[in-house]
């Protein structure tokens, strides 16, 4: 007895009656959840293969379920891989952007900044340099630094701007 296409007892299709009987459907599935023809052509070709490798298992009293749970499993498919190749470019595009902050002629550069940057410092006197390392570098606020020191809030703030100027003036104005 025949059936949608299916013959009751004869479980297996050829690829051709596959194709025309699901093709349609299964292409609008996939376009529907992905808005790529191209994409959906593809997956449906795959459904389409897999389909017609595991004939045998498909049950001929509701075919539709066992070819839109494939189609369904190829979507989880899809989905792992792209996040699985957008992880790998997220760490490939770290290690190159690594391996460029470890150019030669940036960490040449960086260390002549350095020296320049410490020579200034040296210029200053001596507690206004202390003042200047402990707001900036050590990241201590002007209250702290002061109570440290035995100063005024004031005359932290003081030493910081001459020391920013000082700096600003030695280093040239930045681009």
């Amino acid at each position: 007895m025949i059936e949608d296409g299916w013959v009751r007892g004869e479980a297996s299709l050829t690829t051709t009656q596959l194709s025309h009987r699901f093709r349609p459907a299964l292409l609008a599935f996939f376009l529907r959840r992905l808005r790529n023809h191209a994409e959906a052509e593809d997956l449906t070709q795959e459904a389409l293969m897999r389909i017609a490798q595991r004939s045998d298992s498909i049950d001929p009293e509701r075919p539709d379920a066992y070819v839109f749970q494939v189609a369904a499993n190829l979507l989880r498919d899809r989905g792992r891989r792209l996040k699985v190749r957008a992880s790998y470019q997220e760490g490939a595009a770290a290690l190159v952007a690594q391996h460029d902050e470890r150019d030669p002629y940036r960490v040449l550069q960086g260390r002549e900044s350095l020296v320049t940057v410490l020579a200034a410092l040296k210029e200053l006197p001596e507690r206004t340099r202390t003042i200047f390392i402990l707001f900036r570098l050590e990241s201590m606020k002007h209250r702290d630094i002061a109570d440290m020191l035995g100063v005024s809030v004031r005359t932290v703030e003081n030493h910081v701007v001459q020391a920013s100027v000082h700096l600003r003036n030695r280093l040239g104005p930045r681009t």
